[in-house]
This record gives structure tokens, sequence and C-alpha cells, in this order.
């Protein structure tokens, strides 16, 4: 099946032109390279107060601390299941892995400003 065409109001037909100096170009290109984006469909969003993507360097850091995240709570239901399978965890276990969730939840939000958030 086809894609359905566009209404008229929908179509990007009309174009503005721009005049920058090479050192501005040069900005905007980076700029939208850092978000992701064609130089293009960031001036779009910038002028028009459309949001703009998180920067890459920034999604990256995010895939990292929720992979993190993701295997302490796995580890969390292996030990839940444990527990109350009746088998007592080692004493040392829970300190230091809570100290590990609080480490990595500073890295999303202020360290030190705990956002609001419950300290574990």
């Amino acid at each position: 099946m086809a894609r359905p065409k566009k209404t008229p109001d929908e179509l990007r037909s009309d174009t503005l032109g721009v005049r920058l100096t090479v050192i501005e170009r040069a900005r905007l290109d980076e700029l939208a390279a850092l978000h992701g984006l064609t130089t293009t469909e960031f001036m779009r969003r910038r002028s028009l107060g459309y949001r703009l993507p998180s920067p890459l360097a920034e999604q990256r850091g995010q895939a990292v601390m929720a992979t993190a995240l993701l295997r302490i709570g796995v580890n969390l239901n292996q030990l839940t299941h444990h527990v109350n399978a009746g088998a007592l965890p080692p004493a040392d276990l829970l300190p230091g892995l809570l100290a590990r969730i609080n480490l990595l939840l500073d890295k999303i939000y202020d360290p030190g400003a705990d956002g609001g958030r419950a300290q574990l």
C-alpha cells in the first residue's frame, strides 16, 4: 500500500533563502549535527519554537545509564525471588546495591540536589 498523499497545507513547498557568513553556517551545521538533525530541520524547529531532540551524546549517556539501571533491576528481582523462597541475602549486598542505584540516579538528576527524589 502506498503512502497517503499529503494535503496542500501539509506540503513543504515554500522556501526561504537566508544569507549567512561561513562561520554562521558552520555553527548552524555543528548545532544541527549535535542534535542529530539536518541544518534545515534544525532551523525550522528553532525558528518555530518546536521541541529539539536531546543532543546525541546525552542520548547515548542516558542509554548507558538505563542499561546499568536495568541490570541492577534484574539483580534486585533475583534477590527478591531468593528472599521470598526463604534464602537470606549476604548482609553486605543490599547497602552496596543501594549505593550504586543512588549513584546512577544522581547522574540522571542533579548530583547532590536529589531533584526532589527520595533517597534509597
